[in-house]
């Protein structure tokens, strides 16, 4: 912690004073210690960042436009209906909501609906854990399954979120860089 005061010290020290002639000794110790702040910061990035998703995960949906905001309407919908933003041009499944309730993101699963025997406690003791969620679903191919910590739902056919009773989900927004991060296909 005295290594980092330090450094700081002469980060300020550095920024204040006009005087370029810092010694070359002084630099190579700057920049290993930067490199050294870099290092720790991915590594506590990566300590609180999502787990990952399984090998089935898609990385992006190409047929998705190259544009950021959120769904006009979200819609929800089986695998009829291809996930990214819904415009109102293009109706797609809005595949990066949130729930309001648990403040999670919903995660969705191609091909597959919920059993009867889930609950609140299942969802609650097993979110975010994929592996432990695929227990309670079945398969049908063309369903699309959705969770979020505390709420699910299985469909087949395209459904306006705002008909959905009871849902507290609302689209998160997409971006290019981020289409597709929690959705799944088996």
């Amino acid at each position: 912690m005295a290594d980092d005061i330090d450094d700081l010290l002469d980060e300020v020290e550095e920024s204040l004073s006009h005087n370029s002639s810092i010694s070359s000794d002084r630099r190579v110790k700057h920049s290993k210690s930067e490199s050294v702040k870099t290092d720790d910061l991915k590594d506590l990035l990566d300590d609180i960042d999502e787990p990952p998703l399984p090998r089935s995960a898609i990385p992006s949906h190409p047929s998705s436009p190259n544009i950021s905001g959120k769904c006009n309407s979200p819609l929800l919908a089986g695998v009829s209906v291809q996930p990214g933003i819904s415009t109102g041009v293009t109706q797609r499944a809005c595949d990066r909501l949130r729930c309001l309730k648990c403040d999670m993101t919903v995660v969705t699963m191609d091909g597959f609906c919920w059993s009867s025997t889930i609950d609140y406690f299942f969802l609650r003791n097993n979110y975010p854990d994929l592996a432990r969620l695929c227990a309670r679903l079945e398969p049908q191919r063309v369903a699309r399954a959705y969770a979020c910590q505390c709420q699910h739902l299985s469909l087949t056919e395209p459904s306006s979120l705002a008909h959905l009773d009871g849902l507290k989900w609302v689209c998160g927004g997409h971006s290019p860089n981020s289409m597709a991060d929690n959705h799944l296909k088996t």
